[in-house]
């Protein structure tokens, strides 16, 4: 239940950029950039949809073996390898004036921008690239009561996997469960504490 508003988010985000892409998902090459509980949800559910040319990037070197495990996809550090470009969707689960950038940088033209965390309020954005290239720059932040509906289906049916990626702690060890969140001493995208 507590991954239901996240997932359900995740849902909306990728509806909305299906209505814009000009190819099915499942023939698109994706970049998902973040690999917290918002980034690994839209990998698995880019997985659920078909899409086999998936590639997450993700700082934190703990999450990034959970990604793999979890997802299947290759997953890259962005502060030590170089990003890639080329991708026909790109899904921006931390939304920082870098990521933004980054996903500017990796999108063909064509392609689609989902912009969906907003860890900085405010950056350029090259507007040349964006009007010559066409590319789609979409952005949301939350889901419609359908998007909750079918997102709760998927879950109960196990579409989007076991979930063993899910860390789960007592309420008391809360406080403790965010420095480590903050502080990348994790491997875990979601801690759910227990009272």
């Amino acid at each position: 239940a507590a991954l239901t508003e996240p997932a359900a988010t995740v849902w909306h985000a990728i509806n909305l950029s299906m209505r814009v892409l000009t190819r099915p998902i499942h023939e698109c090459r994706v970049l998902v950039i973040g690999g917290g509980a918002i980034g690994i949800l839209a990998a698995l559910l880019f997985k659920r949809l078909g899409v086999s040319q998936l590639m997450v990037t993700e700082t934190n070197a703990l999450r990034r073996k959970t990604l793999r495990d979890a997802v299947g996809c290759e997953v890259i550090d962005p502060l030590n390898e170089t990003m890639p470009q080329g991708f026909d969707h790109v899904f921006d689960a931390v939304g920082a004036k870098v990521t933004r950038g980054q996903s500017m940088e990796a999108i063909v033209p064509g392609g689609v921008i989902m912009h969906v965390g907003l860890q900085d309020w405010a950056s350029e954005i090259d507007m040349r690239k964006l009007t010559l290239a066409e590319v789609s720059l979409l952005g949301t932040y939350t889901y419609t009561t359908a998007d909750l509906r079918a997102t709760v289906a998927a879950l109960s049916r196990g579409e989007l996997g076991d979930l063993a990626w899910v860390e789960e702690r007592s309420l008391a060890d809360g406080p403790q469960a965010f420095v480590d969140l903050a502080g990348g001493a994790n491997s875990a995208p979601k801690i759910l504490l227990r009272p």
